[in-house]
């Protein structure tokens, strides 16, 4: 919850300060206050109320993709490149191998993501071992979950190799 409360404040203040939309009602703002427009407060702020509604929804909208949902349309047009792959697994691995387990064990039923399944296993296991990826799943043992991802149909490393578990 910190991480999404921290993602939002920084998105705030960047939008805030980097764009037309945050230097207007920063500026209406300050108008109001030294009694150069007389507007409604609502009025003046519309701009910045806007700002906070526009980073509350990416927020909720990029928490939503890294759990390994799809980007809502808004967020597809502001990002072009989430829908690249590679990217789509960096932010995946960046969150740890509980996550990157959690995304696996979702997505395993999904037959249309096997190839991305695939792809984010295989660039998962230069930084962790499986055992370790097989922790996010907590309803099921570390090999339990191994054999469902391999019913699946993901290839993984064989039991005595160096990915399977690191010594």
């Amino acid at each position: 919850m910190g991480r999404l409360i921290t993602s939002f404040l920084s998105a705030l203040i960047t939008f805030t300060f980097n764009g037309l939309i945050g230097w207007i009602g920063l500026i209406l703002i300050i108008l109001r206050i030294f009694g150069i427009i007389n507007w409604s407060w609502w009025i003046a702020g519309l701009p910045l109320e806007y700002s906070v509604i526009y980073c509350l929804y990416m927020t909720i909208d990029g928490a939503r993709y890294r759990a390994g949902y799809k980007p809502g349309s808004l967020a597809s047009l502001a990002s072009p490149f989430l829908n690249d792959e590679n990217f789509q697994i960096q932010v995946i691995i960046k969150e740890g191998p509980e996550h990157i387990g959690a995304t696996l064990d979702r997505l395993c039923n999904e037959q249309s993501r096997l190839k991305f399944n695939q792809a984010l296993l295989d660039a998962s296991l230069k930084d962790y071992f499986l055992l370790q990826l097989t922790l996010g799943n907590n309803e099921l043992n570390p090999y339990d979950t191994i054999k469902k991802w391999r019913e699946a149909g993901l290839i993984l490393p064989e039991e005595g190799t160096p990915e399977f578990y690191r010594s």
